[in-house]
């Protein structure tokens, strides 16, 4: 084989699974996305000592980084070998980068960047310690990993980097520091910070850094690092400005080494436990797939990856370090077609992506990703009802208010003159009404027959809820001395509440309650079992501290404190299905106004019922809720100890049984 080949390659079939995100960010297994190809472990008759690095040009040329043998081999787009740079200057070759004249190697011992012209391999210059004051004063110039855009600038990524990556210009100038991570601070020393001088903060901030890990560059200028020490958010997209356009919640892992931007914007990163990720061009993750190979170097399998890319054939190339090989992967025809979808969209042949698209949810209906592609397909070919309901099989709240507000849009246009029709006959019904009732006055009439009907209890307890919302320290005292209301109309309230909590869990906008349609029981008895603790811990309370309400006065009251959710919510839900997401306030602020009324309420409640003043009801609200811990503390190792006292008269059953 090594006689006849520069390469050793070997074949074999996926042996891990393939998992991609939903809606709600959780792991769901798909279809495989790439199939191992190939293991290189000799070039050119040489076999890898200690590879470090790959990298991929325009034309499919490879460039791998070997510091073991001091040099750089590169391959063919067949993954053969084509020749090698190597230099009496090298130290120890860190990695490289390759623009469509030039390459640039990074020699980790010499701190310096050399570079060579691409076609003669010849040096034609070196970057080393940038002459400015910062350096001179003890930064150190450690760079492991460059990235270049097309100007030249250099984007340097050094060990020890506490404030990102270092930008030169292409005469090796420092210019300033670009993509820093935030300061991961512990919640103690955020408290100790308030007592520090500034020398002391500094200090401080040179403890926890998150130094970015690698980086990468696509064509259109951004920057991308992954930083193996975070977990949330350890890719981030930087334009120009230091802005970065991906979300705080992605999907990743800690101990990612290394990022690599592919052809369609998609951006591929690996970790050290040999997880390979592959997210969009809006960082959402398309796949995720590999695992740790633990004992026999199986094919597909890492042991220790630490840098990735990928060629035009979406093959992706991972240099194993563990195993000192290079392992690759080829894309299945399922990712062939979400690729092709993405790149079809982004270069505006809506009508090829939807096709493509709607190919993929052929091999899996649930893919979320393929959902919304096909939704944004849908969105520009101005198909809006079905761009909404693709958004909306993909729960992405995102493009659910851009199609609804296409779809209101048409609707208003459609049907605008209708609804100016109906207001402009209901203002004439109005004003004839207003005419009969000067003439009849049938108002008194109507006004006689209500008075009758509401002399009905049930009837009048109920209506007493407006009477109460106007005046409610009145109605405090007409419940406690008057006993103006029954058990009987407070259960109805009770149980309106409940009624009024399922419909905002099942009837509200998706956008504003996308996760209310599942669990609406379990929450439902959570929320129940927290009112009853409530009224029974504040009672014994209150009735320990004198108050002089009794148990019936407080589960009135406390009933009549929460009408403002009857009165307000079910306008609050109608509502909520007219509006996207960009008039969320009108939604978000009738919630807010019902949470401030109902805890006034409830302060005024116990201070009235019982009889307390201001600070004695403070008092007694925190003590009413440690006693509410205390019992569900109780209620809970009851419930344990009875499920192991459950579980071992089972077993002794059982064992009694078998005998």
């Amino acid at each position: 084989m090594v006689m006849f080949f520069n390469v050793l390659t070997v074949n074999a079939e996926a042996p891990y699974n393939t998992y991609t995100s939903d809606k709600d960010g959780y792991i769901n297994r798909t279809q495989t996305a790439y199939t191992p190809m190939n293991k290189i472990t000799i070039i050119n008759n040489e076999k890898l000592k200690t590879p470090e690095h790959v990298f991929v040009d325009k034309e499919d040329y490879i460039y791998i980084t070997d510091s073991g043998h001091n040099k750089i081999f590169i391959l063919n787009k067949d993954y053969k070998f084509y020749k090698e740079l190597a230099s009496d200057k090298f130290g120890a070759v860190k990695s490289t980068f390759v623009t469509e004249d030039k390459i640039y190697v990074v020699d980790s011992y010499n701190s310096t960047i050399f570079v060579f012209d691409k076609n003669s391999l010849e040096l034609l210059q070196e970057i080393g310690e940038p002459d400015s004051p910062i350096f001179k004063e003890g930064y150190k110039f450690r760079p492991t990993n460059i990235a270049v855009d097309i100007r030249g600038n250099i984007y340097v990524r050094s060990t020890g980097s506490i404030h990102g990556l270092m930008m030169l210009n292409r005469e090796g100038e420092f210019l300033t520091f670009f993509g820093a991570n935030p300061l991961k601070v512990p919640i103690v020393d955020k408290i100790r910070s308030y007592f520090l001088t500034e020398k002391q903060e500094e200090k401080l901030e040179k403890v926890f850094p998150d130094v970015p890990t690698n980086l990468a560059i696509d064509g259109k200028g951004f920057i991308y690092t992954v930083t193996s020490s975070i977990k949330s958010n350890p890719v981030k997209k930087f334009n120009i400005s230091g802005t970065n356009y991906f979300p705080n919640d992605m999907v990743g892992i800690y101990s990612m080494e290394s990022v690599w931007v592919g052809q369609y914007n998609n951006v591929f990163t690996v970790s050290s436990e040999g997880w390979v990720f592959e997210y969009d061009s809006t960082g959402n993750l398309l796949f995720l797939y590999g695992g740790k190979d633990f004992s026999s170097s199986r094919l597909g399998l890492l042991n220790r990856p630490i840098s990735i890319a990928t060629n035009s054939m979406d093959d992706v190339i991972i240099i194993d370090q563990g195993t000192k090989l290079i392992q690759t992967y080829r894309a299945t025809e399922f990712t062939n077609a979400v690729h092709k979808a993405m790149l079809e969209y982004q270069e505006g042949n809506y009508d090829k992506s939807e096709d493509l698209w709607s190919y993929t949810l052929k091999y899996n209906s649930i893919f979320d990703n393929a959902h919304v592609g096909l939704g944004d397909a849908y969105l520009r070919n101005d198909r809006y009802e079905l761009a909404y309901n693709e958004y909306y099989d993909a729960r992405y709240n995102s493009g659910i208010s851009k199609a609804f507000w296409e779809i209101r849009q048409v609707w208003l246009e459609n049907n605008l003159n209708i609804v100016l029709i109906i207001l402009l006959i209901l203002l004439v019904i109005r004003f004839i009404l207003k005419l009969l009732n000067k003439k009849t006055n049938f108002s008194t009439k109507i006004s006689k027959k209500a008075g009758i009907v509401k002399k009905v209890k049930i009837i009048d307890d109920m209506a007493f809820v407006f009477e109460f919302l106007k005046h409610p320290l009145d109605g405090f005292y007409k419940i406690k001395l008057e006993k103006r209301v029954s058990k009987v109309s407070s259960t109805i309230i009770y149980l309106l509440v409940i009624g009024i909590y399922i419909a905002h869990k099942k009837w509200t906008n998706v956008l504003f309650v996308s996760d209310g349609r599942y669990f609406i029981g379990y929450k439902l008895l959570v929320i129940i079992f927290v009112a009853v603790l409530w009224i029974v811990s504040n009672y014994l309370i209150c009735s320990i501290n004198d108050g002089e309400g009794s148990i019936s006065n407080v589960y009135n009251a406390t009933a009549y404190a929460l009408t403002p959710i009857i009165v307000i919510m079910p306008f609050v839900i109608a509502i909520s299905n007219v509006l996207t997401l960009e008039q969320a306030v009108f939604y978000r602020l009738p919630i807010d106004l019902i949470i401030i009324w109902v805890l006034f309420l409830m302060f005024f409640m116990i201070k009235d019922i019982h009889n307390f003043d201001v600070g004695e009801t403070c008092l007694v609200i925190l003590r009413s809720i440690f006693t509410m811990l205390i019992i569900a503390l109780f209620l809970f190792v009851l419930y344990s100890l009875g499920n192991q006292i459950y579980s071992f008269l089972h077993e002794i059953i059982r064992e009694v049984i078998t005998r």
